[in-house]
């Protein structure tokens, strides 16, 4: 028996097939932005089959008359990294004030004292990271509200995510420094936190906050770069 060949893709398919090919970003979002363009793409070629067109004329109308992937795939790709910026500063607004008010449990009860053998240094590590954690949680609180209320506002909302995206990377890396640097002295300091377990919990935890916000923060920049087809187009 003859294998059967599978189907030709139509207009609407191949150009939905580009569509998905060209765009980087957040996977429900993308998935929802590809559906709502097939979707609009059957609508009008059913409507140009009613006004008398073939089904194949039909779907060639309407994808000429949706632009083409070059016309329409920046503006999708727009979107797809105003909402990582967005993604990336609520997670830091967030993870940063919870992380820490939660510090301290990592030291309770523990059968050392904190102030003992502490050096002026490890002092002044701790509330540099403290106080600029905060700060930093602020300025992404206003980050957000730039994406959502303000976005009407922003000339340029592809650069401005390539912007949040670069400050938080190299904001993130700053100050994982001084929190490792602030983690090496406790160590020093207190051998025994090597084995204590709220520490150990605790600083899982924070690296674990800190790798997906470093992980936002890069897929931030990389999509609010890609905002060109990344295949060749056409209708």
């Amino acid at each position: 028996m003859e294998a059967v060949a599978p189907p030709l893709a139509g207009p609407i398919d191949g150009y939905v097939d580009g569509l998905t090919a060209c765009l980087r970003g957040p996977r429900r979002t993308r998935a929802e932005m590809i559906t709502e363009a097939r979707h609009s793409l059957e609508d009008a070629a059913c409507a140009y089959e009613d006004a008398g067109l073939s089904p194949l004329e039909a779907e060639r109308r309407a994808v000429a008359e949706f632009g083409t992937l070059r016309e329409v795939a920046p503006a999708y790709q727009a979107e797809l990294a105003a909402q990582q910026g967005r993604r990336a500063a609520t997670w830091i607004a967030v993870a940063l004030p919870v992380i820490n008010v939660l510090a301290p449990l990592m030291w309770w009860d523990s059968p050392w004292s904190v102030t003992d053998h502490a050096s002026h240094l490890y002092w002044v590590l701790v509330d540099h990271f403290m106080y600029t954690s905060f700060l930093a949680a602020g300025i992404a609180a206003l980050v957000v509200l730039g994406f959502t209320w303000g976005s009407r506002y922003l000339r340029d909302g592809v650069r401005f995510a390539r912007y949040v995206g670069l400050g938080a990377v190299t904001f993130l890396g700053l100050h994982g420094l001084v929190g490792a640097a602030v983690f090496a002295l406790s160590l020093y300091q207190w051998p025994a936190a090597a084995t204590w377990p709220p520490l150990i919990a605790g600083m899982t935890i924070n690296l674990g906050a800190f790798a997906y916000a470093g992980l936002l923060s890069v897929r931030c920049v990389q999509w609010a770069s890609a905002t060109k087809p990344a295949t060749p187009v056409g209708a």
